[in-house]
């Protein structure tokens, strides 16, 4: 059944705002909140990476690419997760996940060379 916007917002709402009270009630500040919310949202993209990635086997051409590049992105997402998510907090990105991957996704696209990163997969891969 569908819900109307308002009604699912407000029920958001409620969820979060109860939610923060029982974090808070538990001893937990709100920097530890945060990291956890957005922790759930980087560890769900490092996972659709890895999904991705395992195609890696493939035969077909266009996919061992892709799976290549999702296996690259998943490795530096892991691998820079905290700071990750402290770059989450600090732009007070919307708990959103299309606007977290896009913020997720220009952090790795500043960071990473591509084609040194796959030329050295690929003759990793290649050596197997």
């Amino acid at each position: 059944m569908k819900g109307n916007g308002m009604s699912q917002l407000v029920g958001t709402h409620y969820f979060l705002e109860s939610g923060w009270v029982l974090a808070h009630l538990d001893g937990e500040t709100v920097d530890d909140t945060l990291s956890r919310i957005y922790g759930t949202f980087v560890d769900n993209y490092i996972k659709k990476c890895e999904a991705k990635a395992e195609l890696l086997n493939s035969g077909d051409l266009k996919f061992h690419r892709r799976a290549m590049r999702a296996k690259v992105k998943a490795d530096f997402m892991q691998s820079n997760r905290i700071a990750l998510i402290a770059h989450l907090i600090s732009k007070n990105v919307p708990w959103k996940a299309y606007r977290i991957e896009y913020h997720l996704n220009r952090k790795y696209a500043e960071s990473v060379n591509p084609q040194d990163v796959y030329a050295a997969l690929f003759k990793e891969y290649a050596n197997h």
